[in-house]
């Protein structure tokens, strides 16, 4: 039951997070997305790359940058900007795989070399 309190504590403080850093910057791009997504990689192979408390891990990895970090939103964005532009969604979902992959390495071997 704790498990289950911390991963929703942290996926609704994440979704919040993810919501108002996205009102901000995803005017006429999806910068917030982009930028929760690469961040939250980097902090999800951050914390794998650690030894954390499963409470800790359950609260902030699958909770909080769970939420943060959504699949489901930036294939939304992927769609809507195919609508605009062909070119530019190739650049944003290229972009996106290939900096959230490398975040998620360089946050990994940071913590493993700690």
């Amino acid at each position: 039951m704790n498990l289950s309190v911390a991963v929703a504590s942290g996926g609704a403080i994440g979704a919040l997070v993810r919501y108002f850093v996205c009102q901000k910057l995803n005017a006429r791009f999806p910068w917030g997305t982009f930028l929760v997504n690469v961040l939250g990689s980097f902090l999800l192979g951050w914390l794998i790359g650690e030894e954390r408390r499963e409470i800790l891990n359950s609260f902030v990895g699958m909770g909080f940058l769970g939420a943060l970090t959504t699949f489901s939103t930036l294939q939304y964005e992927a769609v809507s900007l195919y609508k605009k532009s062909q070119r530019s969604v190739l650049y944003y979902l290229f972009s996106t795989y290939a900096l959230g992959l490398l975040a998620a390495w360089t946050g990994f071997m940071i913590a493993a070399k700690l």
